[in-house]
């Protein structure tokens, strides 16, 4: 069964390595667009060991920006800064670090033959506005981006190691493939990996899940390091516990009690989707999905995976117009209804057909939503079982 690790990285002062992530954009702040850049940077950092102790956001203010790198200053050990290196008069990102860092902007010459040689060989003129973006603070390190005009800058301010990047996702995730990863992940060469597992359960509330899980590792060891936390992500309750990889002969045991405990009701294991899951397994076939019971959850769950399908289609309905459709077809799936609290899925993958009746333990009539959301899960998770 595969693994996540985390890297749990000691800075020199003997604790855990923290980063800040400070995005500028007024657009970010009026709720225009979703800061989905923080969130990125974060699972880059987690996967690396590496705690985030502080999401920003600020407007194109220039008060406001100095203000927040005041504010995050002596709270990590990194610091990213996403947005404001365009060429536009409210782009001052650069002015505002320069000033924080108390070092000179100086011009680079390369920079800007790299704009004029962008922009013309796309036909694009090149404006004089345009030379904003050649300015990096005085010793900072030049980070190309190859997929835009802004460069992001490494710099360092005592010992804070200081990222300032551009705006948009393709563009940091250039930048970070191209420069950021390397310095990170030389940094984290020697480390102590942290073991999380995961299990997706359904079916029961967080209280009756947590209280269970507690009970079983009541008595477990207290001597080292074992964490155990929860998350809610509807209609799932995501358990997870994590240890010392050092210590992975000490933990198995405890572990394959929280496996067998919580099997009966998981779907899915160690961070993986489920719905992903199901387009790996279908993504070389002609595949149809007929949906007359959730009411756009089963469609809302494949869609952001759909588009890795080369070949499909989507039929939903609230009613049933016949199942005879189902006689002559290989690859389908087929949720219909059959009584409030129970399903009927039929699904078939290259010729190999079943079918089954799935029921929900929820019964309220309150609970009408969550059971759509959970004979969704349940057929995907059907469906995802190797042919």
């Amino acid at each position: 069964m595969a693994f996540f690790y985390q890297i749990k990285l000691i800075n020199d002062k003997g604790l855990p390595m923290k980063a800040s992530i400070l995005a500028i954009g007024s657009e970010l702040t009026s709720g225009q667009i979703i800061n989905k850049n923080a969130a990125a940077i974060s699972s880059k950092l987690k996967a690396l060991g590496v705690h985030t102790a502080a999401h920003l956001t600020v407007p194109d203010d220039r008060a406001a920006i100095l203000e927040a790198l005041n504010f995050l200053n002596g709270k990590s050990d990194l610091l990213f800064v996403t947005g404001g290196l365009g060429p536009t008069s409210d782009d001052f990102t650069r002015e505002v670090v320069s000033e924080w860092v108390q070092k000179p902007l100086k011009f680079d010459d390369q920079s800007w033959t790299n704009i004029h040689e962008r922009l013309t060989s796309r036909g694009f003129a090149v404006k004089d506005m345009q030379k904003q973006q050649c300015y990096y603070p005085e010793g900072a390190k030049i980070l190309w981006n190859s997929e835009g005009t802004a460069n992001g800058f490494q710099l360092s301010k005592g010992s804070l190691d200081i990222f300032v990047l551009p705006g948009p996702p393709r563009e940091i995730e250039a930048v970070w493939r191209d420069h950021i990863n390397a310095f990170l992940l030389d940094k984290t060469k020697e480390i102590v990996k942290v073991v999380t597992r995961s299990w997706d359960t359904i079916g029961f509330g967080e209280s009756d899940v947590a209280f269970q899980v507690e009970e079983l590792l009541h008595n477990r060891p207290r001597n080292s390091f074992f964490e155990i936390g929860y998350r809610v992500h509807l209609p799932y309750v995501e358990v997870k516990v994590s240890y010392h990889s050092t210590e992975e002969q000490t933990w198995a045991f405890w572990v394959a009690k929280v496996e067998q405990l919580l099997a009966p009701m998981t779907v899915c294991r160690d961070f993986t989707d489920v719905a992903e899951q199901v387009l790996k397994k279908l993504k070389d076939y002609d595949f149809t999905f007929y949906d007359y019971v959730s009411g756009g959850f089963m469609h809302a769950r494949l869609s952001p995976f759909l588009k890795n399908m080369p070949s499909w289609s989507f039929k939903q309905s609230d009613t049933v117009l016949s199942v005879d459709l189902f006689e002559n077809e290989d690859n389908f799936s087929a949720l219909l209804p059959f009584e409030d609290d129970k399903v009927i899925f039929i699904y078939s993958v290259d010729g190999n057909r079943k079918q089954l009746t799935i029921e929900a333990p929820m019964k309220a009539k309150l609970m009408s939503e969550r059971r759509k959301q959970y004979f969704t899960e349940i057929a995907l998770s059907e469906l995802a079982k190797p042919v």
